[in-house]
């Protein structure tokens, strides 16, 4: 079965999907990546149930669920959770920040100015990016969950995306980027935590 999203779905997909909805739905509509537009409301609930599914698949731990509350066309709350090792990120209009899924104690996510690695999503598919960065020495991973590399976006050097992004993968993702140094076109997305990476970045790929 192919969803509104596109991709193929892997079962676990229409399971998460359908326990999030009998939850979810009283909160607003919701718009999700395998069943489209659902139900009605002021509120429009964006959500991907299972961020990373060939990952789950393949039994790699990097794979989780995406929601975006939306008003209006504007974000008010997004909350990303690593399913892989119960990492859950919570972002409102106020504050950004992290917790564990068995635990009530919230902190701070805080900029990790000490990376040395950034995260490439998809770098398997580039056409040109990829060779650039080679040739820079930049290192980079592709852990294969979009939603889930915005949300560590502050724990990397760079964050990059080669080709357009779907609004399930990344409105949360996004909304925990605002406030960093970001650069988008059609073709390439590129969003950064530190002004000079970011500036350096610009100049090897563009």
């Amino acid at each position: 079965m192919v969803g509104a999203g596109g991709d193929v779905s892997i079962g676990m997909d229409i399971i998460a999907e359908e326990i999030f909805i009998k939850y979810l739905e009283k909160f607003g509509r919701i718009d999700s990546e395998e069943c489209g537009l659902h139900g009605e409301g002021d509120y429009k609930i964006i959500l991907d149930p299972l961020d990373g599914s060939d990952n789950f698949k393949s039994k790699f731990p990097y794979f989780g669920s995406s929601i975006a509350l939306e008003k209006e066309g504007d974000v008010q709350v997004g909350m990303i959770a690593n399913l892989a090792n119960g990492t859950l990120f919570l972002k409102t209009k106020t504050s950004f920040q992290v917790t564990k899924l068995e635990s009530i104690k919230f902190y701070d996510v805080q900029s990790n100015m000490y990376a040395s690695v950034g995260i490439f999503e998809r770098a398997y598919r580039s056409e040109k990016y990829a060779k650039k960065l080679k040739n820079s020495g930049y290192k980079y991973r592709s852990a294969g969950g979009v939603a889930l590399s915005l949300a560590y976006t502050n724990q990397v050097q760079f964050f990059i995306y080669e080709g357009e992004m779907r609004h399930y993968d990344v409105a949360a993702g996004m909304f925990m980027c605002e406030g960093l140094y970001q650069h988008k076109e059609k073709d390439l997305t590129l969003i950064c935590n530190e002004i000079n990476h970011f500036n350096h970045l610009k100049k090897i790929l563009l």
